[in-house]
């Protein structure tokens, strides 16, 4: 066997046995087709045999490949527990987590979360970007991030491991007429909606709302921002907002805003993990996506 052979490979190699198929691997990674396919030939021409057989469309295992790949499980979980020997046996790591994450996610689920994360480890530091999910995709297959955090609806195609589904929630000051109540599609297409940007995943699924319901869809105004979206509603009194619910929780827990309710509901959004394939193992960025899982955002 060649000397070539590395970790990402067989990570890539064990995604496409179980996607199935390597097209479905490439979407669960977050590479081009183009990228795994390589990949395979690069770990074929480095064991030094086939590791696939194709026969039509299907796509089974060789022999060599089936023992290639128990060998390529126990080798990734050997990796992720070497690594977290290591940060174990010093209490002093040292390292920079770089973090990309959407607006919501950024202002108002991670600072509770990056707390606690220094507090367990002291000499770490960690750097929070901002940006739209396909920027923050692009940031971590070019490896300018370590870890990526998304937030689509659970429809879009999508890559990345789930962490929580929160709720997309349309907002307005108690004094609404149409807060505390389930509103229809005719009822809310006679309000102003102010979004975060003139045409993000927010702006879709409303569109897509009122296109189900065969209702024009109302006046959207970009704010810019999120904390652009609240004080507008506050400003203004008689406009609705779209938020996800964990960027308004303080406002609806302090009552200055108010749900309207809808039927049908809206899509329940996906908070992804995103990272590279083959990335080395991080303690810092397990733990950090391990506390995300346990609060569940806002669900």
């Amino acid at each position: 066997m060649k000397t070539e052979l590395e970790l990402r490979h067989l990570r890539v190699f064990a995604a496409v046995v179980d996607a199935g198929t390597r097209t479905r691997a490439a979407h669960a990674l977050g590479l081009s087709q183009s990228t795994v396919s390589e990949t395979l030939v690069a770990l074929e021409r480095a064991v030094g045999v086939a590791l696939f057989r194709t026969s039509g469309r299907s796509q089974a295992l060789t022999p060599a490949g089936e023992v290639l790949l128990e060998y390529a499980r126990r080798m990734d979980a050997l990796a992720s527990e070497l690594t977290g020997a290591l940060a174990a046996a010093s209490a002093e790591v040292m390292a920079t987590l770089s973090v990309a994450a959407v607006e919501s996610v950024g202002a108002y689920v991670l600072p509770k979360h990056l707390a606690a994360l220094r507090a367990r480890w002291p000499a770490v530091r960690v750097e929070v970007t901002t940006g739209s999910c396909a920027e923050i995709r692009e940031r971590v297959a070019a490896g300018t991030c370590d870890l990526g955090l998304t937030l689509e609806s659970e429809s879009a195609a999508a890559v990345g491991t789930v962490l929580a589904r929160p709720r997309l929630l349309i907002v307005g000051v108690p004094a609404h007429p149409l807060a505390g109540r389930v509103a229809t599609a005719d009822a809310l297409r006679a309000c102003d909606f102010f979004m975060c940007d003139a045409a993000g995943n927010y702006h879709q699924t409303l569109r897509h709302h009122f296109e189900a319901a065969e209702v024009p869809p109302p006046r959207m105004q970009a704010m810019g921002t999120i904390e652009g979206v609240k004080r507008g509603l506050l400003e203004s009194g008689a406009a609705l907002g779209l938020l996800p619910e964990h960027a308004v929780e303080p406002e609806l827990r302090a009552g200055t805003l108010a749900e309207v309710r809808v039927r049908p509901s809206l899509p329940v959004l996906e908070l992804r993990a995103v990272q590279a394939p083959g990335a080395s193992p991080s303690p810092v960025a397990d733990d950090l996506l391990a506390s995300l899982r346990r609060a569940r955002v806002t669900a």
